[in-house]
């Protein structure tokens, strides 16, 4: 029995460094602390953090307990964001009135994801770990002034309802309605500079959620005003699949078929990226303790993130992403900088910052965004995506060739634009805009 233990501590002390620089992503009923016949397994994880924090120290890892701890919040926000997704696939060809739209999944999604990840951060086992004495402060989309509200009181019973569902799912305990406001209201910080600020958009890419498209659970942690991790939770993602825009393609062509088709499939991954330590890929994993494709380790819920990098490809060959929704980008410039820099073949066209994982993965080349010159982007909107990209070897800049700026607020201190790629493209792109002068 003492040779078993020892064996124990060895392969403990070997994971949570992580063979090659890999990142260890905890998952499941094992990571959340659920029960039966888990607790082993829990003071096994922490253990393995405790070890993997004092190792950060000496290797630059400073930020791995907070990086699992966000992969886990993350997780139940995806699995969240899934059960609301059905509720609105079986909703979709009835009749809604004003009321019932403002009541809708994807509000309900958005409200929940927000308030089960802001919870998680704060409660979920080792959260007492990554805390500071500066204290929790999380910038997000969403806050619960109408919720609290007379006429909010339906949609306020479905975001706890939900809420509670999923967290009841997973074993772990479930709210108040009182909780669940103020979690949902943690995020009206302000941001800046000074200390560590979470960043969370619970549902980035809504019209991709409304129409079974791509839509991504986006989070970031800032260290004085610098992206220092992120993880992308994308539920409908399949990397494998011979055509990204395949999805989006049956959910514009047919909404019926899309419904029919596009049923639970295995698909869906996390992205996630530590600042000087690499960009990671794993399975969502939406069931806990269930184990997939991605799962390297051999017991369930233990899943070993897969490294990923940029594919620095010739123009000739590379494919550059936009938005799906014209309006959120002046497509027409877009193609213009593309055919001026080389790039001949179509664009890829996917909902949200799931964009930035699947260029980290190098399944495709750039991604240009060219919204109205006045508009000021939001730092959710490319936080989580941007440190994921970089740390897979890309550069994020604006439409100048600026590294973004997330150190000032809630919207980013940047000119207009957003230009994602590898170093070599990223450069011909950008003499590119200022060739052709937008």
């Amino acid at each position: 029995k003492k040779k078993k233990k020892k064996t124990c501590r060895a392969e403990i002390d070997r994971r949570s460094r992580g063979e090659r620089g890999e990142i260890i992503i905890m998952v499941g009923k094992k990571a959340s602390g659920g029960r039966g016949g888990q607790r082993k397994r829990v003071r096994t994880q922490a253990s393995a953090t405790a070890k993997a924090q004092s190792v950060s120290r000496m290797k630059g890892g400073r930020y791995e307990a907070d990086l699992r701890l966000a992969t886990e919040a993350v997780r139940l926000a995806s699995k969240l964001c899934r059960a609301s997704q059905l509720q609105l696939r079986e909703n979709e060809n009835t009749n809604q009135t004003k009321r019932d739209k403002l009541e809708s999944p994807v509000t309900v999604a958005d409200l929940g994801a927000q308030a089960i990840v802001s919870w998680a951060l704060q409660n979920l086992p080792n959260s007492g770990a990554v805390t500071r004495n500066d204290g929790f402060s999380l910038v997000a989309e969403e806050d619960s002034d109408f919720l609290r509200s007379e006429e909010g009181a339906d949609l306020r019973n479905r975001v706890v309802d939900l809420v509670n569902n999923t967290l009841r799912g997973s074993g772990l305990k479930e709210l108040t309605e009182a909780e669940v406001l103020l979690a949902i209201d943690e995020g009206r910080s302000e941001g800046g500079s000074d200390r560590r600020h979470w960043v969370l958009d619970p549902i980035d890419g809504t019209r991709g959620f409304v129409g079974n498209r791509q839509y991504a659970i986006a989070l970031a942690l800032l260290d004085e005003g610098e992206p220092v991790l992120g993880v992308l939770g994308c539920p409908n993602l399949s990397l494998e699949a011979e055509d990204l825009d395949a999805r989006t393609a049956a959910a514009t062509s047919s909404s019926e078929s899309s419904s029919s088709s596009q049923q639970e499939d295995g698909s869906g991954y996390l992205f996630v990226a530590e600042k000087r330590r690499g960009a990671y890929k794993v399975g969502i994993e939406i069931e806990a303790g269930s184990s997939g494709s991605d799962a390297e380790s051999g017991a369930p819920g233990d899943i070993l993130g897969h490294r990923i990098s940029v594919d620095e490809v010739d123009p000739n060959d590379a494919v550059y992403m936009e938005s799906v929704e014209t309006k959120h980008s002046d497509h027409a410039f877009a193609r213009k900088v593309a055919e001026n820099s080389g790039i001949n073949k179509d664009s890829l066209k996917l909902d949200s910052q799931v964009k930035y994982g699947v260029i980290a993965s190098g399944k495709a080349s750039a991604f240009m965004r060219f919204p109205d010159l006045d508009y000021k982007e939001w730092i959710w909107d490319h936080a989580a995506g941007a440190i994921i990209m970089e740390e897979a070897g890309g550069v994020v800049t604006d439409s100048e060739g600026k590294k973004l700026d997330f150190s000032k607020g809630r919207t980013l201190n940047n000119g207009n634009g957003i230009v994602a790629a590898p170093p070599k493209l990223h450069r011909k792109l950008i003499e590119s805009i200022k060739a052709l002068g937008r």
